[in-house]
């Protein structure tokens, strides 16, 4: 099974397990990068950006960890936006089409910690497990992700 990661994974990684107490989950998670089973989309890394720190800075300089959008991707965020036309506002939740469409196009596994809403949830509040679903690709939280790899630390 291969995996796209959202933002919220790589930040509460930053600030919850921190490389410097948590090496040995650093290092698995770059060993799945190299073994080609984990990445980010472009939008992901234009997040870490923002944060303008040394997550940014691993994420940009671990290879393979970025993958390329297709133009399939970008088909695939046209038909999100115009089904939730509320949903993307400014840089609030600009890189969750982007998130799924990656996940639809190299058939993975989105891991994300936002929850699924419950049904008429309005545009603006959908989370990438709501439109995820929308669009057949299966999310699961970062736990969950452990837990498949078989990890502990």
């Amino acid at each position: 099974m291969s995996y796209t990661l959202d933002s919220n994974i790589l930040i509460n990684m930053e600030r919850l397990y921190p490389r410097d107490i948590f090496p040995s989950l650093w290092t698995s998670i770059e060993g799945l990068v190299s073994q080609g089973e984990a990445c980010i989309c472009e939008a992901v890394l234009r997040e870490l950006e923002r944060g303008d720190d040394d997550l940014h800075i691993w994420a940009k300089n671990l290879h393979g960890f970025l993958c390329a959008t297709h133009q399939d991707e970008v088909l695939t965020v046209a038909a999100i936006t115009q089904a939730h036309p509320g949903w993307v506002s400014g840089t609030q939740n600009d890189a969750d089409p982007w998130v799924i469409a990656h996940g639809l196009q190299e058939q993975r596994v989105v891991v994300t910690e936002e929850t699924l809403k419950g049904p008429n949830t309005p545009d603006r509040k959908q989370k990438i497990p709501n439109v995820a679903l929308e669009h057949g690709v299966p999310t699961m939280k970062f736990f969950g992700f452990v837990k498949a790899q078989g990890w502990s630390f």
